[in-house]
């Protein structure tokens, strides 16, 4: 028997063919689908993987296993580059992925990190 999420989310499909680790991603999933078909959005991605590394060397876990940051979705806005974070409330809003997020922010500046 499978693990249930820690914060009470069940696995959800999207309309596209992706599964979402919740029902609120899956369902910003299609807006955003829907937003690029519009021509609003462009170059949607799903869980684009961004590698932390100083001075041009990857940063790696005690184990070895690189440290990475996985937004839940990017695309490009009005010339932006955008990364989303769909999150369930503060429950999901762990001190972990705050200190990623910050993380990221300082490394990729001109990205607008959004948490949605």
């Amino acid at each position: 028997m499978k693990r249930p999420n820690k914060f009470g989310a069940r696995k959800s499909p999207c309309q596209h063919g992706h599964t979402h680790a919740s029902a609120k991603e899956a369902r910003r999933c299609n807006d955003l689908h829907l937003l690029q078909l519009a021509g609003v959005i462009v170059g949607l991605e799903v869980e684009p993987v961004f590698t932390f590394a100083v001075e041009g060397k990857p940063v790696t876990h005690l184990n070895g296993r690189r440290a990475i940051y996985t937004p839940d979705f990017s695309y490009v806005e009005k010339g932006q580059k955008v990364c989303e974070d769909v999150k369930g409330g503060s429950a999901t809003n762990t001190e972990a992925s705050t200190l990623r997020l910050a993380f990221a922010r300082a490394m990729w500046p001109s990205i607008d990190w959004r948490t949605v």
